[in-house]
């Protein structure tokens, strides 16, 4: 699920992942079908950010660092480390507060935008439903992967063999996710899937 908020062109817009979220339909479909994960029109200027891990819990920040590793050997996007003062992209985990705020979602992205480019984004795991539905620490890894996907800027594909399925939670990156993140790099930012 994106909501956008508009305010004197710049845009912040929350990416969900839920367990009871509404699949991408329409045109997605289609691009899913034809082997390609879907983007929406937010990217970074470049196929590389810089991050930062800020949870303090040593397991998450292992789960976190596992998740880049996995998209860095792509080759499709670069997830650099950088500091709390210049990273663009912040990963966290959710205190038990801010679980309750999330809901159903294992998995929480938003971030702000400028015509449509990537300023600042932050990307939340869910300990308490990831623990409350027992995943295994490689679904925690594939809900962290899932999260990094849309911090780069892609969607939901509708095709289950996918990281970024709605509900995924057993599949890592496959090459459809791979062919989508390098097409979100060779389009123009403002123009989706």
């Amino acid at each position: 699920m994106t909501r956008s908020f508009w305010s004197r062109g710049i845009t912040l817009a929350v990416v969900t992942v839920g367990l009871f979220v509404t699949p991408v339909g329409g045109s997605a479909v289609a691009v899913a079908a034809a082997g390609t994960t879907p983007f929406g029109p937010e990217r970074f200027a470049h196929n590389h950010a810089t991050y930062v891990i800020t949870t303090k819990s040593a397991y998450y920040r292992q789960v976190w660092q596992s998740a880049i590793s996995a998209w860095n050997r792509t080759g499709a996007f670069h997830f650099k480390l950088g500091t709390t003062k210049n990273a663009q992209i912040t990963l966290k985990t959710a205190s038990k507060t801010q679980a309750v705020a999330l809901g159903e979602d294992v998995g929480l992205t938003d971030y702000w935008s400028k015509n449509d480019l990537l300023l600042d984004v932050t990307a939340t795991l869910n300990p308490t439903l990831l623990k409350s539905y027992a995943y295994s620490r490689a679904d925690d890894v594939h809900v962290a992967e899932h999260e990094l996907g849309h911090a780069m800027g892609l969607a939901h594909n509708p095709a289950e063999e996918s990281v970024m399925y709605y509900r995924n939670r057993s599949v890592g990156i496959k090459q459809v996710d791979v062919n989508g993140a390098k097409l979100r790099y060779q389009t123009p930012a403002g123009q989706s899937s």
